[in-house]
């Protein structure tokens, strides 16, 4: 990076950004050096085209269903489990009512996929999930023994911090904030 001063005093810097490659040009440049653009970071399928408002009106929809499922969790003042379960006992209500309405009109009631977890699938989750929690008991074990101050410095923090954000807001609250500032 080189520094230089213009006429009037102030510095300015002229960057010299690496190519990743030798067909790319001056204009191709990519924030924190990525090899792809930021749609492709986030899959390049709908759910980035979501993320980046390519989608404007699904992406306000996603907005406005966040908002009154933030309202209604707050204004109920019930729990995230009950409001879910609920929530799931209607639905069953609604379907089995409807397949005996559709069995006594004489009507073919509509299909349901069968659900079926493969034990594949199963055991490549277990063994993340397992990769992950030792990697946290490592960390945890560090923290404990004084290995790694820096971590623990961290660490103490971050939970300080949510202990003193959480005794102002609720937790509803928090995830509707960051819900709406990914978007």
């Amino acid at each position: 990076m080189e520094n230089s001063s213009n006429p009037d005093g102030e510095d300015t810097r002229n960057q010299t950004i690496p190519s990743t490659s030798s067909t790319s040009s001056s204009d191709d440049y990519r924030l924190f050096d990525r090899q792809g653009s930021l749609h492709q970071f986030l899959g390049g399928g709908k759910a980035a085209d979501i993320l980046l408002w390519k989608r404007w009106s699904v992406s306000l929809g996603v907005i406005v269903v966040a908002s009154v499922a933030w309202l209604i969790f707050e204004w109920s003042g019930l729990p995230f489990l009950s409001i879910c379960s609920d929530v799931l006992l209607i639905l069953i209500i609604v379907l089995f009512v409807h397949s005996n309405y559709a069995a006594y009109r004489d009507r073919q009631p509509q299909s349901l996929p069968e659900l079926e977890l493969s034990e594949e699938m199963v055991n490549n989750a277990a063994a993340s999930f397992r990769v992950k929690i030792n990697n946290m008991l490592l960390m945890a074990h560090d923290i404990t023994l004084g290995k790694d101050f820096r971590l623990f410095f961290k660490v103490v923090t971050c939970l300080w911090l949510l202990s003193a954000i959480g005794s102002y807001c609720s937790f509803f609250t928090l995830a509707y904030i960051a819900n709406t500032k990914s978007l």
